[in-house]
């Protein structure tokens, strides 16, 4: 499905695009080369990839996958997709060794089984990455620049890209922040307030244009509100509006 001239989400669960545990995967076109930002939840790799070339794009051209972090519905398909498209895995250092070998509770898997987000029998399928990167690292994909940003707070190394070229900047958020200015905190291992405090203003005067964040709405334009709104919100005396599902008793 494209969104603007170079961006397309081939993968989605929330609109039934793709596997209903894939969280939104985005894909770059930068011309001689493309980049899938995120991976899904491993349910359906072949149905991206199908939907790719629905598209009349070639996913051999796709040379990278960023991570935006290892969660399951963002990283379980990183294997199967390595091994269909050809494209390298990359992710924050800090990530990396729980993508290879993280455990349940490391990952957050327990926690999110047992509110349900998870069927009980859902395994996490770990991958060794190709790359990693420190907060800053700067690649090329094709005619853009992408921009590592790390911010810790909704997982201990979540990365926002901030993606540059002839056009609007583009920030693919994760699930750090989301469209409205609300966050992903949460009640799992690695989920920190308090390092949201401390890196959140990294995502302060970008002038990002087009926020693509892991789930929910998107935006092509006036996205740097959104970013905005969410660091006032970490900012202020109260916990910060969060993204979250609830239980109710029936």
């Amino acid at each position: 499905m494209k969104l603007n001239d170079n961006i397309y989400m081939p993968a989605s669960g929330a609109i039934a695009l793709s596997h209903a545990l894939d969280c939104h995967v985005y894909l770059l076109d930068g011309g001689d080369e493309m980049a899938l930002l995120d991976a899904g939840g491993g349910g359906d790799p072949e149905r991206i990839v199908d939907n790719i070339r629905r598209d009349g794009l070639d996913p051999r051209r796709i040379t990278t996958l960023f991570l935006t972090h290892v969660h399951a519905d963002h990283a379980c398909g990183a294997g199967a997709l390595r091994e269909l498209t050809g494209a390298r895995i990359a992710c924050s250092a800090i990530e990396a060794p729980l993508l290879a070998s993280g455990s349940d509770r490391d990952l957050g898997l327990d926690r999110a089984r047992r509110s349900g987000l998870y069927p009980d029998d859902y395994e996490y399928t770990h991958s060794m990455p190709d790359m990693t990167f420190d907060d800053g690292q700067v690649f090329r994909v094709g005619r853009y620049t992408v921009r590592a940003i790390v911010v810790p707070g909704h997982s201990v190394g979540s990365v926002c890209y901030l993606v540059e070229g002839n056009g609007p900047r583009m920030l693919f958020a994760g699930d750090t922040v989301f469209h409205g200015g609300t966050i992903g905190l949460g009640n799992w291992e690695g989920s920190s307030l308090a390092a949201y405090r401390q890196s959140i203003g990294k995502l302060a005067g970008l002038d990002v244009d087009a926020l693509f964040p892991g789930h929910f709405l998107w935006t092509l334009a006036d996205g740097q509100q959104h970013l905005d709104a969410a660091i006032e919100n970490v900012a202020g005396a109260y916990v910060p509006p969060a993204w979250q599902h609830l239980h109710t008793l029936r």
